[in-house]
């Protein structure tokens, strides 16, 4: 009796499921299919209907490969055999398919695969979401950013000649009358000036960063390139007494532009030092460890810390500051924080107001790039 009641269960609760995949296969506001292993399309639902504009008995006639454009053809096969040899449970993508009135449009596609008890692939499930509209806005938005990008790069490229030619007039009054020095507006023009010439060359900065290509970037001896960041600024270090420890073992290797390592990293060790608290030496420990083909950059100080609840989500912003040090710009950590997501990395920040604070740079891992040995002569 126990064995017919589990049976009976069993059934019950299959059925239960295969109702509530029709209810959910039915009335979905996405597209849904299945898909035979030959690209058959063997039932679909309305929202399927709708979206391509395809009746059932028009979809029947066809196979999904006669409806997808011809660029996303082999990626969408490739996943799909991948899925047949069980390299894979299941994959996304972004494709475009061919409308009914010939319409092109984008969509976002999840693939499972059903297989019988006997692991034996019988069909595949597909979900199909539109996303026109949001590659449309995507697109107008890069074309915006372009725009943006090109006119940030003319108007520094123009006012760096102008801040160029007010500086050499202002120094050359100088130079002919040099009572100027003491002239009290001509001081604050002075000033005006050089802070003028300082905000073009950040903008200068930005709009490198932005127009780099990732497809540049070398692998770079991370050790190396602190050693020669803490060579730079050893005369900050011996005037502050500071300690700095550096575990970074010498094989790990970074793919990044050698300007935007070494400025990443001059930028993190400078800013452990001018935020130093007066009350203790400075120590700052620079340590290392590669995860996921990543670099974890870890750079830790024992200096005043930041209030992060306070000033958390500006910490990056341009010309933001949040302590009192007279050389404070508010231009460093925005500059940074863009060469390091220019690199294709992230930063991470902990700091406690009083103790200190750490910066986690993450950065793609990269192989040393062996020097190739010329050919020995025949003799």
């Amino acid at each position: 009796m126990q064995d017919i009641d589990d049976i009976k269960r069993i059934r019950i609760d299959t059925a239960i499921k295969e109702e509530q995949f029709r209810q959910t296969f039915e009335h979905a506001t996405i597209g849904m299919a299945l898909v035979g292993l030959d690209g058959s399309w063997l039932k679909v639902n309305e929202g399927l209907n709708t979206f391509l504009g395809y009746s059932n008995e028009e979809f029947y006639k066809l196979t999904f490969q006669d409806i997808t454009h011809p660029d996303d053809l082999n990626k969408d096969l490739q996943l799909l055999e991948e899925l047949v040899a069980n390299k894979r449970k299941n994959y996304q993508m972004e494709k475009r398919y061919v409308k009914k009135n010939g319409q092109i449009v984008w969509a976002h596609l999840s693939v499972s695969l059903v297989r019988d008890d006997k692991d034996k692939p019988i069909h595949f499930v597909s979900q199909v979401q539109d996303i026109s509209e949001n590659k449309k806005l995507s697109e107008t938005m890069l074309d915006q950013n372009r725009r943006l990008l090109n006119f940030a790069y003319i108007v520094s490229h123009n006012l760096g000649s102008h801040t160029g030619n007010l500086t050499m007039l202002l120094d050359l009054m100088v130079t002919e009358n040099e009572s100027l020095k003491n002239d009290e507006y001509f001081s604050h023009l002075l000033t005006a000036s050089t802070n003028l010439t300082e905000t073009v060359m950040h903008l200068n900065e930005v709009v490198k960063i932005n127009i780099q290509s990732l497809d540049n970037l070398e692998p770079l001896n991370l050790q190396q390139y602190i050693l020669n960041a803490i060579s730079h600024i050893q005369a900050s270090i011996t005037s502050t007494n500071a300690n700095i420890t550096n575990t970074v073992s010498e094989d790990i290797y970074v793919a990044a532009f050698p300007a935007y390592l070494e400025s990443i990293i001059l930028n993190f060790l400078t800013n452990a030092i001018k935020y130093r608290s007066p009350e203790r030496t400075p120590q700052i420990k620079i340590s290392a460890k590669v995860k996921n083909e990543q670099v974890i950059i870890s750079i830790e100080d024992n200096g005043i810390g930041i209030d992060l609840d306070r000033y958390g989500t500006k910490l990056f912003g341009m010309y933001k500051t949040f302590h009192n040090n007279k050389d404070s710009r508010g231009i460093g950590l925005f500059i940074t924080k863009n060469q390091v997501e220019a690199l294709g990395g992230k930063i991470e920040v902990k700091s406690e107001l009083q103790k200190g604070s750490e910066f986690k740079i993450f950065l793609k891992k990269s192989k040393k790039v062996e020097p190739q040995t010329e050919p020995t002569p025949n003799n």
